[in-house]
């Protein structure tokens, strides 16, 4: 092999590097923009802002159904908070929401399954202390692996920032879409 074919070689071999590390980039910056609308199982529509603390409380919402732990749930609940649940009456503070989720996850876990739960917001308007949110959930269960069905419905939330500057739900509302 002579110099030149060498060079050739070389130049082939540095522009295969530099194109693929410029892929490597715009896949990373596409990522990014549409990341940017979506935090972990939340998806907010389009006009929706972030909010870090109402999207830190949708965050460990979904933690809490991926790990099945009812206290978990419940502390995203203010002590005095209105759980209105489809065709019930309305549960009042955070122990009866605990005891809600600890039955709900207590059957999930019987019979065998798992589940996750996603967010999608529609609206959302926030002041200082106070916000809410009109969305739709989507929850997956899975056996032994397997997706095995979803549900599906919307909801609305109210949040309020208590004095220990944590967002937690206020009223929560929610009804299965068909």
């Amino acid at each position: 092999m002579n110099i030149q074919t060498l060079a050739n070689l070389w130049q082939i071999k540095v522009i295969n590097s530099l194109n693929k590390a410029l892929l490597s980039m715009v896949i990373l910056a596409a990522a990014s923009v549409v990341s940017s609308a979506q935090v972990g199982q939340l998806t907010l529509e389009e006009g929706v802002g972030q909010h870090e603390g109402i999207d830190t409380v949708y965050a460990k919402f979904s933690e809490s159904y991926e790990t099945l732990k009812p206290d978990m749930v419940a502390n995203l609940y203010t002590e005095d908070a209105a759980y209105l649940s489809p065709n019930e009456e309305i549960t009042n503070g955070r122990k009866a929401i605990l005891e809600n989720f600890t039955g709900f996850f207590s059957n999930v876990k019987a019979s065998g399954r798992k589940m996750t739960i996603s967010f999608q917001i529609f609206q959302r308007k926030v002041e200082e202390n106070i916000g809410y949110d009109v969305g739709i959930y989507t929850i997956y269960f899975y056996k032994d692996g397997k997706s095995i069905g979803s549900s599906k419905g919307k909801f609305v939330v109210v949040a309020v920032k208590g004095a220990d500057n944590k967002w937690r739900f206020q009223v929560d509302g929610y009804s299965a879409l068909k």
